[in-house]
């Protein structure tokens, strides 16, 4: 049997909109999806102290219905990275080997971590940087400052590049911003960097909140829309915002439903 797999936008602590995305899914293949990423900007809030520790602006500014699921509410294993606005205070309190379980115990969400590279359901290969760039960031800001917890460094973008070359040929590559050179005003130049670096089959990403299909070499890029009903709020466009895939008994990705 092939595996199966959905991605979904920017949640933006509307995690009924996840519940909703995997629901849609599995109406799509007869069964639920093998597992579930997500691009950043999940705002994964557990409580007060988790959203004291994320940065954003007062006006959206609110914990969130994660603080709400219980087991069997997310329906299949979800892996997410970090974004710009997301609990980075509890985050970057938690010890590896990641991914590792965020939430109450059994609900079956895990953060993937600042960078790396694993093998998910045992049979698709998967890479991941959280964040977004800024060439000023000091990393060693991040313990005084909760918005420069928000950018990548570097050197996570190297160990991301290390822990794929260890697993060889890598399936799909996660992260929150688009990579550079695809749009006017959006994208990371490392990001790029990064995809030229370990040419994956699919490119998952966010942040620019509008869906984008695009290409750079041989790895499709999908840039996910925002979720509703933020996508409403703010006025985008939420046809695709959710995308579901399959990898074939040879090992191609590709795409089989799309969310409107």
């Amino acid at each position: 049997m092939t595996t199966t797999f959905l991605a979904i936008g920017d949640v933006h602590g509307y995690w009924s909109s996840v519940r909703t995305a995997i629901s849609q899914s599995e109406g799509v293949l007869g069964r639920l999806p093998d597992f579930v990423l997500q691009v950043g900007d999940a705002e994964a809030h557990r409580n007060e102290d988790d959203l004291a520790g994320c940065h954003t602006s007062e006006k959206h500014r609110k914990v969130g219905e994660f603080r709400y699921l219980r087991p069997g509410d997310i329906s299949a294993p979800m892996y997410f990275i970090g974004g710009n606005h997301d609990p980075y205070v509890s985050l970057d309190q938690l010890s590896g080997p990641f991914p590792v379980p965020w939430g109450i115990d059994g609900l079956g969400v895990s953060y993937l971590g600042r960078s790396g590279a694993t093998k998910i359901h045992d049979s698709v290969t998967v890479a991941w940087l959280s964040g977004i760039y800024s060439s000023g960031a000091d990393p060693s800001a991040r313990q005084k400052s909760v918005k420069a917890r928000g950018y990548f460094s570097l050197a996570e973008v190297a160990h991301t590049i290390s822990e794929a070359s260890d697993l060889g040929k890598i399936d799909v590559l996660v992260t929150h911003n688009w990579p550079g050179g695809l749009h006017p005003s959006l994208g990371d130049q490392p990001i790029r960097d990064l995809v030229e670096t370990i040419r994956p089959q699919l490119h998952l990403c966010g942040h620019g909140q509008d869906a984008f299909v695009g290409n750079i070499g041989i790895t499709t890029v999908h840039a996910l829309a925002v979720v509703p009903p933020a996508s409403i709020w703010w006025n985008h466009e939420r046809f695709g915002w959710w995308r579901l895939y399959e990898k074939t008994d040879s090992g191609v990705i590709r795409c089989i439903g799309v969310g409107e």
